[in-house]
Formats: C-alpha cells, sequence, structure tokens
C-alpha cells in the first residue's frame, strides 16, 4: 500500500494577509513580532488529526519555533508541553549544572498564548 503523501493547497496570499493581520504581526502563540515574509499558518485545530478545517477561523499566524512545536497537536496538548519543558529537561546533566551555578533560573508558570492575552 505504502505512505500517502496529501499534499495541501496553497493559501491564497489574500487570506495569509488576513492571518498575518489578525494579531496585528505577531505570533498567536509566544507573541514574537513577526515579518510578513517569515510568519507561517499553522491550523489551530489539525487538519488530518482533528478535523480542522481550510479556512480562517482555524488559521493562526505562527512563528517557525512555534509552528514546529505545536506540529499537530490540539492547543490543550501544545500548551501541557509547554508547561512541562522544566520538568523534562530538568533530567539533562547540562540543565542542572547551568542551574547550579545559576546560569539558568526556571520559571515555571502557566502558560497564556498570546490571542488569549488579547481578550
Amino acid at each position: 500500500m505504502g505512505n500517502t503523501v496529501v499534499k495541501r493547497k496553497a493559501i491564497p496570499k489574500k487570506i495569509r494577509e488576513k492571518v498575518y493581520k489578525k494579531y496585528n504581526g505577531h505570533c498567536a502563540y509566544c507573541g514574537c513580532k513577526l515579518e510578513y515574509k517569515d510568519m507561517q499558518v499553522d491550523h489551530l485545530t489539525s487538519l488530518y488529526w482533528n478535523g480542522g478545517k481550510e479556512e480562517i477561523e482555524n488559521y493562526m499566524p505562527a512563528c517557525r519555533m512555534c509552528n514546529f512545536y505545536k506540529s499537530t497537536m490540539s492547543l490543550e496538548n501544545f500548551r501541557e508541553r509547554l508547561e512541562t519543558i522544566c520538568d523534562r529537561i530538568e533530567r539533562n546533566f547540562t540543565c542542572r549544572i547551568a542551574r547550579q551555578y545559576g546560569l539558568i533560573k526556571e520559571n515555571k508558570k502557566n502558560v497564556k498564548f498570546y490571542f488569549e492575552r488579547l481578550d
């Protein structure tokens, strides 16, 4: 049978511009300022895993890092994954020694995405 790759249609420039303006040129997740050329369009609800739609309400402007890290996760799975980063990297020796020397500081907190802070 083999692996089938489903090719998505490109999002038209007019729609991409609307997505970019949705949060005034910021990543909907981390809030960093985006240049239009660097914006990636994320599907808030994944097309293939969660039945998301190809529509403006499901499109979010995203920086490369957030889009890559979120991948096909739901918003709540993405939030949970971010909130447990400190616990997961704690197992790493480099992290532990960096903390011991005061080179890094943990900031465990609940994640509130940029678009949620705007409400």
